[in-house]
């Protein structure tokens, strides 16, 4: 895969990966680990809160970004994360459930301080196989230049 510098994107693009299959061992074996709640642990109890099994963890749902993220084709290029905006977590993600995601880019600013990086905020949409959105956020990124001038 090519490497996207920051010089190389603008704002308009946008990009995809391949979905990502959510299997019922990973999502239950995260959630024993990190968080522990009864509608993520117990289906009983997911069902009297509403759900139609237990859900996955909100931060496993940003494990799940984090996977899309790592393929994209900026990844070498970056620097840092410099954070999220406007974070909603829109619909559970359940087992069995196959993620898709959309990246727009929507705004990109230079560096004045540091020629070498510019940021991107990107508009992050990931949808489950009912196209309902599953976790919508902007992500802010800094990453390096292609040309240093």
């Amino acid at each position: 895969m090519d490497i996207l510098y920051f010089d190389d994107i603008n704002v308009g693009d946008t990009y995809s990966a391949d979905p990502y299959a959510v299997s019922f061992e990973e999502l239950l074996a995260f959630n024993q680990k990190w968080d522990r709640l009864p509608i993520h642990l117990d289906k009983a109890a997911a069902i009297a809160a509403g759900h139609k099994d237990i859900i996955g963890s909100g931060q496993y749902t940003l494990c799940i970004k984090q996977y899309f993220i790592n393929r994209m084709p900026w990844r070498s290029a970056v620097i840092g994360a410099m954070g999220f905006d406007e974070l909603r977590f829109r619909h559970p993600v359940h087992a069995g459930d196959i993620i898709s995601v959309q990246v727009e880019c929507i705004d990109r600013i230079e560096s004045t301080s540091k020629k070498n990086r510019g940021i991107c905020k990107f508009s992050v949409v990931m949808t489950n196989q009912e196209n309902q959105a599953v976790l919508t956020y902007t992500d802010i990124v800094m990453l390096r230049r292609r040309y240093n001038e």
